[in-house]
């Protein structure tokens, strides 16, 4: 297969490999992570745990981007301003990339991943703001985020705290951060949003 071929593919079953992935990721961190360093485990679990979260969002059910094209944006369009290539490399880059290369930094130092909990917790608490925004009982990733990623975030951090990883789990530069990294996303959301509606209002050329 060429790379070329193979980015293709990646890129229209990125989700679907995801699902299995972390799979993988859950036997390998509870076989051989959890029992030798439970707070290295806590940190690295969070990221087969959102590829879980985007499981629900993009696969079973999926319709995530529809969702918030058209419940939160309110536009007619089910696949614009968040499009594919636009889901593809957010979620690529952010979750395949950045939390596994912090998550492994923490092998070295357990405060290059501190922040990750946090994200997973805020990310799943974004969900309840969005069916709220949205006033729809459910959202894509909503299931997921109060069984997995919202008590499990919460948990890693009470662990963390409990065990002096981390001093106070409120005043502390990693929720600012795990925060920070989720607000990320609705921002270049609403640049995609304002861009898509100047776009479209451009008038026709004679």
């Amino acid at each position: 297969m060429s790379f070329a071929a193979y980015y293709r593919w990646l890129k229209q079953d990125w989700a679907k490999t995801g699902l299995i992935v972390s799979i993988f990721l859950f036997v390998f961190l509870f076989v051989f992570v959890k029992n030798s360093d439970f707070v290295l485990f806590l940190i690295l679990l969070q990221t087969p745990l959102y590829m879980l979260h985007e499981t629900e969002e993009y696969v079973f059910p999926g319709g995530f981007a529809k969702f918030f094209n058209m419940d939160i944006f309110k536009l007619d369009t089910a696949d614009q301003p968040l499009g594919e290539n636009f889901i593809f490399y957010v979620n690529v880059t952010l979750i395949w990339i950045i939390l596994p290369v912090f998550g492994l930094l923490s092998i070295q130092d357990y405060q290059f991943g501190l922040w990750i909990p946090y994200f997973s917790f805020f990310a799943g608490v974004a969900h309840i703001a969005l069916a709220l925004k949205a006033r729809r009982l459910y959202n894509p990733g909503l299931v997921v985020s109060l069984v997995l990623n919202i008590p499990v975030g919460l948990w890693s951090i009470i662990y963390l705290t409990n065990n002096a990883v981390l001093q106070n789990a409120i005043l502390n530069p990693h929720l600012l951060i795990g925060l920070g990294v989720n607000l990320v996303l609705p921002v270049m959301g609403v640049i995609l949003y304002k861009q898509h509606i100047k776009h479209n209002a451009l008038p026709l050329s004679p």
